[in-house]
Parts: structure tokens; sequence; C-alpha cells
């Protein structure tokens, strides 16, 4: 499920820190749609100040996660462009059907089958593998300037905890990059037991996936291991935030 947003996604909530660096400004921040530029001259009008319709339609971008966790380890990880007049998931609302097999099971394939042909939508692409504690992985993702980068992974060692960045601005220029923390987030699709059966990653090797648990029933800041199943809190849990990501234009 894609959620339409009015304002801001989750600023300041799903993100502990941003930091941006340009490789040469420009005097207008990039068009989020071509369609502001009625006339065709290449400018456009949105958020009441002119904006650069930009003419590359295909740029590409490196995506570097670094687990900064003790002992979790990542799923998988997505990477999404979009316009900003959608979300892939937000806070205090239930997750669609591709953000909990990605929550449960650390499965990607039914949101990337839920994003396929969706205009507003500029490249999806995934690591490839699975990212252990104080490793990273880097990948690229196409996209165009103007849009916004959406990263999700799950936290396996759990039962349906997810790290997310959410509808960050893509760099400008080649050589800029956009670098954040993030921090973890519980999707509420599955009871948080703790329990091995229920759990898919190394600690547990359980099965992902819950369709009779409906869990808390919407995206929460995670409140950590409890200690009350299968897991050793001592090992799997952690402090926010989970991991440093960084995207560069090339």
């Amino acid at each position: 499920m894609i959620k339409n947003v009015t304002g801001a996604i989750l600023a300041g909530v799903l993100l502990a820190s941003v930091q941006a660096v340009s490789a040469s400004d420009n005097r207008f921040p990039y068009c989020v749609s071509p369609d502001s530029d009625s006339d065709g001259d290449g400018y456009g009008w949105e958020n009441e100040q002119t904006c650069l319709v930009s003419t590359d339609s295909g740029a590409s971008y490196t995506v570097s996660v670094q687990n900064l966790t003790y002992h979790q380890v990542f799923s998988p990880i997505i990477a999404v462009t979009h316009d900003a007049s959608i979300s892939l998931l937000q806070a205090g609302e239930a997750a669609g059907e591709g953000i909990t097999a990605i929550a449960e099971g650390g499965d990607t394939s039914i949101l990337e089958a839920e994003l396929d042909g969706v205009a507003q939508v500029g490249g999806v692409a995934t690591s490839g593998g699975p990212v252990p504690f104080a490793q990273h992985a880097s990948f690229e993702v196409t996209g165009t300037p103007g849009q916004v980068i959406s990263v999700v992974s799950m936290l396996v060692n759990t039962n349906d905890a997810l790290m997310v960045v959410n509808s960050i601005a893509l760099p400008s220029d080649s050589g800029d990059y956009v670098k954040t923390y993030a921090v973890a987030y519980d999707a509420g699709t599955e009871t948080n037991d703790e329990i091995c059966a229920h759990i898919p990653g190394p600690a547990c090797g359980g099965v992902g996936g819950s369709p009779d648990d409906d869990g808390e029933g919407f995206i929460h800041v995670h409140r950590g291991l409890q200690g009350v199943g299968d897991l050793n809190a001592a090992q799997q849990d952690w402090r926010n935030p989970v991991a440093a990501v960084t995207i560069t234009r090339n």
C-alpha cells in the first residue's frame, strides 16, 4: 500500500540527524513535478518559489547503509526514489502489505510488486543480501533530482522491527550526498512475543509472517527487546540510531 501524504512526512521523527553536503550551489531548487513549468521555459513555480525543471530523467545514486547495532542483522535493504506526494509508510498508521512483508520476514518482493508501474516512483533497488552487524552495504538506484528517497529493512532478530529512512530529498548535483542516522520502528503488525518460532533471524531461525496476529495495529517507535521470550536482550537489543545511511549522486 502506498499512502498519500499531506505536509512534511515524519519530519524530525524518523531521523535522528540529517546532514547534506553540496558540491555546488544552485540558484533555485529542483522542481518536484515538471508540470509546474507551464510555459516550458525550464522554470516552474512550487511552494511559493521558483524551481528548476531537471532535464536529467535517469540519474544514478549510490545508497550506503552502515549497520550500527551490536547483534542485529538487517534483511536485504530496499531503496525507492519517488515523488514527495507519496510515502511508503507513515507513523501512527497501519502498515501496508508490502511493508508488513518486510517487517515480519524481510521479503521485499511484495513491495516491489506494489511499486511496479506507479508513475510517482523513479527507481527501486535492493542490496541483494542481508547486512550483518558492524557491516555495510552499498548499491545503486535511479531517480530524478527533485524526488525523495526512502530506505527500508528488517531487523531480523525481532518480530517486526524496521530500519527506516523516509522521504529524504535526493542530492542535486554529481558528487553531492546526504547522510542521515535512522532509528528503529515497530511495524505494529505482529505481537512482540520474542518467541523464536516467530523470528526468522539467525538468533532463532524461525518463520517470518503472522497472518493471524494483528500486533499493535500501527507503526510506532520501537521499544526495544524486553526479554519476554527466547531472545537474549543483552545480545540482540539496541540503542538508537541503528544505521547510518548515505545517499550520493553519481
